[in-house]
């Protein structure tokens, strides 16, 4: 079959390799170079762009809360000089690589995120391990004397 023909009624039509239907050529993107018509119509060629997009969407989300104590520490500094929308603007221009959404400073601000050391109520496990070598008693009694409740598995 040709990349596009000439139907019965006499208009121009193409077969698209995503639906798999004929359509007529006017259904088609221009390849960029003007010479032929994409593969897939309009609409298989916008829902692919849509799934890519939602991937690539997804992997920033993913990415987008590693914020390194040098970045906390910054944003922290800005406190009561500048609005949280402000904060997020510089860092971002301060960190280029980086976009921060304001929200995220102010609840490093309010302390639900990215908690200062100290101020922290519960303790890693890999602190009660390190504070087990420091324990002169046996295991179970270190395990018991400490507030189970606290430990963040």
């Amino acid at each position: 079959m040709p990349v596009d023909y000439t139907d019965d009624n006499g208009d121009r039509v193409k077969h698209c390799i995503g639906c798999k239907e004929t359509h007529l050529v006017k259904e088609f993107y221009e390849h960029y170079n003007g010479i032929g018509y994409k593969p897939r119509c309009r609409t298989c060629n916008k829902a692919e762009l849509r799934e890519l997009n939602a991937r690539r969407a997804k992997k920033r989300r993913q990415s987008s809360h590693k914020l390194t104590k040098r970045h906390v520490d910054w944003i922290r500094e800005q406190q009561g000089k500048l609005s949280t929308r402000e904060v997020a603007k510089k860092f971002s221009k301060r960190f280029f690589n980086m976009k921060l959404n304001s929200s995220t400073v102010s609840r490093i601000y309010s302390g639900k995120i990215h908690k200062e050391p100290g101020t922290e109520d519960t303790m890693s496990i890999y602190d009660l391990l390190e504070g087990a070598s420091d324990f002169t008693g046996s295991v179970e009694q270190y395990i018991e004397s400490t507030d189970l409740k606290k430990i963040k598995f």
